[in-house]
């Protein structure tokens, strides 16, 4: 830029911007040579707009650069990475194997199965199954393998990305790591601390087992796709002040993890920034927590708890499950033929499809559906919805619905 100002300066001088002009009609030329016949003092005051304009724009420009969201820092769900459902179990089925049980206890083992039982999988439809030794041939598990590294740093990759890949998803069980020492106001500590004082720093008294249990939930909310919600982009709905000092500064490494470059960062918003997330670094008390937050337990029932959808390229609203007020279980899907009405595609169908967000359709025929997930042109899930659809005829509903996630929407995020 300083390159191109510098030359547009020297042909504002070189062409005789400098001189004096004065309107008339639609152009402005030298008051002292005035001759609108003259095509080159015509040419001469367009140079001289547009060079002007260049060098406003580039003072601005000094003045007040453009923040500017690269692509890559969208956080929450990478939803390129997400574990199939699978119709035989009616579960998103995830396998599990550790990679050498005599690296840990079973005691400990049996820990981290306790904790994401009582988390991801309380919430959801997702289930890590099997637990046991991986297999040794063939080398490929269709799964996560995790690696106790008593050493490092815990990590995982985000979703299948890791699938059968040694030494991607690791757990330390010891926390006996130290970090290097920081200046972060939240955490001063100017000599390197353990993991496990790190948590117990948050956390006083807080048992080692526990902090493991941290640890874990954390991990596994990046096998299903979680990214970090501290690194959501500045200029979207996280704050400009960071709440917590150097913690939302800190980047992910995706050239830290072996075996290739992962992707570290989601690609879709469709809630409101959530300082409170299992996946924020910046979250009061974070290490030493195994609670969930409200808007995690909504996230992961949109992409593993069968929610109810509106695609807006097909126009069609499907629900898994719906709940009759005789207690008939059904399912259906619905076209958009106008505004506000939907038509029954077709008759709505017995169904075992287990969901975490069911539908309920009431006697006097209004259909109720609490929360639904929107995905936009991109297909990506960019809103949650909740929806009243009240019977006109056979078949045929009006329908209102609210938007209740994020409470400020931003088209532009996906």
């Amino acid at each position: 830029m300083r390159y191109y100002t510098n030359t547009a300066l020297h042909l504002f001088h070189s062409i005789g911007c400098i001189y004096p002009f004065k309107p008339r009609g639609l152009f402005c030329i030298n008051k002292n040579q005035l001759n609108l016949e003259d095509t080159l003092m015509t040419i001469r005051y367009k140079l001289c707009t547009l060079l002007i304009m260049l060098l406003t724009a580039s003072a601005q420009a000094a003045v007040n650069p453009p923040i500017v969201a690269t692509p890559k820092a969208k956080a929450y769900f990478l939803d390129t990475v997400l574990w199939p459902y699978k119709a035989t179990t009616k579960t998103y089925n995830i396998p599990v194997c550790w990679e050498k049980l005599s690296q840990s206890t079973a005691a400990e083992r049996a820990n981290v199965v306790t904790a994401i039982a009582n988390t991801w999988q309380k919430y959801s439809l997702a289930r890590f199954t099997g637990w046991g030794q991986c297999p040794l041939s063939p080398l490929f598990f269709n799964g996560i393998r995790i690696t106790v590294d008593n050493v490092g740093n815990p990590m995982s990759a985000l979703g299948t990305q890791g699938n059968g890949k040694i030494g991607v998803m690791r757990l330390n069980f010891r926390l006996n790591t130290l970090n290097k020492a920081s200046s972060d106001r939240y955490y001063p500590f100017s000599t390197p601390q353990t993991l496990f004082a790190r948590c117990r720093r948050d956390n006083p008294n807080t048992a080692l087992n526990i902090c493991i249990q941290s640890e874990a939930i954390h991990e596994f909310g990046h096998i299903l796709g979680l990214a970090h919600e501290q690194n959501r982009p500045y200029g979207f709905d996280r704050p400009v002040i960071p709440p917590r000092g150097a913690c939302l500064l800190r980047d992910d490494n995706p050239n830290r993890l072996p075996q290739g470059t992962f992707t570290t960062y989601g690609n879709t918003l469709f809630t409101d920034y959530d300082p409170n997330s299992m996946m924020n670094y910046c979250r009061s008390l974070y290490f030493g927590r195994t609670d969930l937050s409200v808007l995690d337990k909504l996230a992961i029932r949109v992409y593993y708890g069968q929610m109810p959808s509106f695609d807006s390229r097909t126009r069609i609203l499907t629900i898994p499950r719906i709940q009759k007020y005789n207690g008939t279980i059904l399912s259906g899907s619905f076209n958009l033929i106008s505004g506000n009405r939907f038509q029954q595609s077709a008759s709505l169908k017995s169904t075992t499809t287990p969901s975490m967000s069911p539908a309920t359709l009431y006697a006097n025929g209004v259909l109720y559906v609490p929360e639904l997930k929107y995905i936009n042109a991109a297909g990506h899930v960019n809103q949650i919805l909740r929806a009243t659809l009240r019977t006109i005829s056979s078949g045929l509903y009006q329908n209102s619905w609210i938007r209740t996630q994020p409470t400020k929407f931003l088209p532009v995020q996906n």
